[in-house]
């Protein structure tokens, strides 16, 4: 969820007009995220950190390549899926709302550290490249069966996703209210210098439109992407 320019801090928005505080606007996100009805559902590490803010202290060896997974606690009917690229998120549960986790983490990932995963039954899978988002993906579906993810933020990892060309549909929920600082983070954050479109080739068009409770309303649109054939 956003304030109306596309700003994604909630403690800095203005109050919607019958004063009901972002925190219980909160509750109408959560349940438009269950109506998607994705196999799991998607934070960056800078969002997960507002969960699981204590930092792991490794002492092992990197583990050095790419392959290894671990299936950990699985009774959640979705995932929550978060990648860790400096693999020292400190979790201390398996499961985030309800649903099971599954971290990935890239070959940096100390053994202490995923002996420490597998004590807690958290599900981990390590890649050579966490930047390759496509062949995360790729692997995620081939070893947890998960074919649609609900990416909710924050903005580096939806400007990540942006630029590799991996989202189908844009479910924006706007909040009735503004932020309005320049430097406040925003719904697509991509890490990239001036000279780089990170949403060239990609076109929206509008699905659906629906009003909810407080001001709140639900935006949906369908990517679509255009093939460069200029190579």
């Amino acid at each position: 969820m956003s304030s109306v320019d596309g700003r994604l801090l909630p403690e800095r928005w203005t109050l919607p007009f019958d004063g009901t505080k972002p925190a219980e606007l909160f509750k109408e996100y959560a349940a438009i995220g269950q109506k998607l009805g994705t196999d799991a559902w998607m934070f960056g590490k800078a969002t997960a950190r507002e969960f699981f803010p204590y930092k792991f202290m490794a002492k092992g060896e990197p583990i050095g390549r790419g392959g290894k997974v671990f299936v950990g606690k699985q009774t959640s009917s979705r995932l929550f899926i978060t990648i860790d690229p400096d693999a020292d998120m400190f979790f201390t549960s398996n499961s985030l709302r309800g649903d099971n986790i599954l971290v990935v983490l890239g070959k940096n990932a100390t053994i202490d550290y995923l002996a420490a995963l597998e004590e807690k039954n958290v599900s981990y899978l390590v890649t050579d490249d966490v930047t390759n988002l496509r062949k995360v993906f790729m692997l995620v579906k081939h070893y947890f069966n998960i074919e649609t993810i609900s990416l909710q933020g924050g903005g580096i990892i939806n400007g990540a996703m942006l630029a590799q060309g991996l989202i189908s549909e844009l479910s924006l929920v706007m909040y009735p209210g503004i932020d309005g600082l320049t430097t406040a983070p925003s719904i697509f954050e991509y890490l990239g210098h001036s000279g780089e479109h990170p949403a060239e080739n990609q076109s929206l068009k509008l699905i659906s439109v629906e009003e909810m409770a407080h001001g709140i309303v639900w935006l949906r649109y369908k990517f679509y992407k255009k093939m460069n054939i200029e190579e």
